[in-house]
């Protein structure tokens, strides 16, 4: 029996009694590539299959190999009999994290700045090469990363305005505000009291740039009513409130 055979046995008994597989099993074969020329590339193939691959990161690539194509063929084969049974949200499968990605997720969120892979791997005891790969995966699925100007530095300001429409139009008048000015950062459809369906997000200068831009809005086709509210200034952030949903997965 080699090394890879009990984990495979076991991969294999867990796999028939558990009726509620942890991922996406044809979203993983497909993604699956026949064959591999890297351990990186391997290891990565692995861990879309839901395998923590830290248990497994010093076997030879012969072993590697014959890991990943037994489990594939294993996918394959229960993909036939049955449908994944992790939940969906909004048609998609919600997604299952290790406890490394638990840490560095919950590491990133907790930063009050950029943190390096390389400070990440220290701090949270996980070999360099395995944050880097774990976080590429993280940061292009599951977290949105963007730079905020602090306008209010530059004499600028901020405000939000909720925007009513008629006639079924929200989607198109969310479209033409998001054109109408180079003032608006963001557009969002909205569900709430108050028959209120956009929000947006704007900067401006003067009380008149505002008016003035709020007297567009509400000239557009479909829309009923505007109403608006400034920031004047940020309390604070609360980056504990995704530490629930992390540890939820």
């Amino acid at each position: 029996m080699t090394q890879v055979e009990p984990a495979l046995k076991t991969l294999h008994d867990n796999e028939s009694k558990n009726k509620n597989q942890d991922f996406d099993i044809h979203s993983a074969v497909s993604h699956a590539a026949s064959k591999h020329q890297s351990r990186h590339e391997i290891l990565g193939e692995l861990e879309s299959l839901g395998v923590d691959t830290d248990a497994f990161s010093s076997l030879p690539m012969e072993n590697l190999s014959e890991l990943l194509d037994s489990l594939q063929n294993l996918v394959r084969a229960s993909s036939m009999h049955r449908r994944p049974g992790r939940p969906k949200n909004n048609g998609e499968y919600i997604p299952v994290l290790s406890e490394p990605d638990k840490k560095i997720l919950r590491h990133l969120f907790s930063s009050n700045g950029y943190v390096s892979s390389l400070m990440l791997s220290r701090e949270l005891g996980i070999p360099l090469s395995t944050v880097q790969r774990r976080r590429k995966r993280l940061e292009s699925n599951l977290v949105e990363r963007h730079y905020t100007l602090r306008v209010e530095k530059f004499g600028w300001r901020t405000a939000t305005l909720f925007v009513s429409t008629t006639n079924g139009k929200t989607a198109i008048v969310g479209k033409d505000i998001l054109d109408m000015s180079n003032t608006v950062t963001s557009v969002t459809r909205t569900l709430g009291e108050n028959t209120i369906d956009i929000k947006v997000e704007v900067i401006f200068r003067t009380n008149h740039e505002l008016l003035l831009l709020i007297d567009r809005i509400k000239s557009c086709d479909g829309v009923r009513n505007v109403f608006w509210s400034e920031s004047v200034e940020s309390i604070g952030r609360n980056s504990d409130c995704y530490r629930q949903v992390i540890d939820s997965s």
